[in-house]
């Protein structure tokens, strides 16, 4: 009886399923996973230009979740997050400390008048609206506040 080179012997296909079929899976799932990202991101990519034509310095982060762009527009620093489609999620900018709600500036002077804003940030989400989020520092502490679009504070 003839043997037949192309059929494995039992050490071989043990080989075959512990060693090299895992590897060839493996790659497939990153090829995949590259491939659903480069999409997500051009998706992404031609809704920024569509909206924010004039962006510059751009930075792309792709997740599983969404895809997200950092960029400047109009002198303003800015980061848009878009879904798998390059639909928006969620768009967000620095801000001054000034352009933060009313009653909101008026807790952060009272309870965090010993505190220095580091950074104010303006988050508008499709799901949720308007609210502001604003790092204070004093000495080592550091303290993230959440503002809601009345002026509400809450430590984050």
């Amino acid at each position: 009886m003839k043997k037949n080179i192309f059929s494995p012997s039992k050490a071989g296909r043990a080989f075959l399923s512990k060693k090299v079929l895992p590897i060839f899976l493996a790659v497939g799932l990153l090829s995949t996973s590259a491939f659903a990202s480069d999409e997500n991101k051009s998706h992404a990519a031609t809704s920024l230009k569509k909206n924010f034509s004039t962006a510059e310095n751009i930075k792309w982060k792709v997740t599983d979740n969404y895809t997200k762009a950092s960029f400047s527009w109009n002198g303003q620093q800015m980061e848009v997050f878009y879904n798998e489609k390059g639909e928006t999620i969620a768009i967000s900018r620095i801000i001054g400390k000034e352009t933060l709600p009313i009653k909101a500036q008026q807790t952060i002077q009272k309870k965090y008048a010993e505190y220095t804003i580091a950074e104010a940030i303006e988050y508008n989400s499709e799901e949720n609206g308007v609210t502001y989020y604003v790092t204070v520092t004093k000495d080592n502490k550091k303290e993230v506040l959440n503002i809601s679009f009345d002026g509400d504070v809450s430590v984050y």
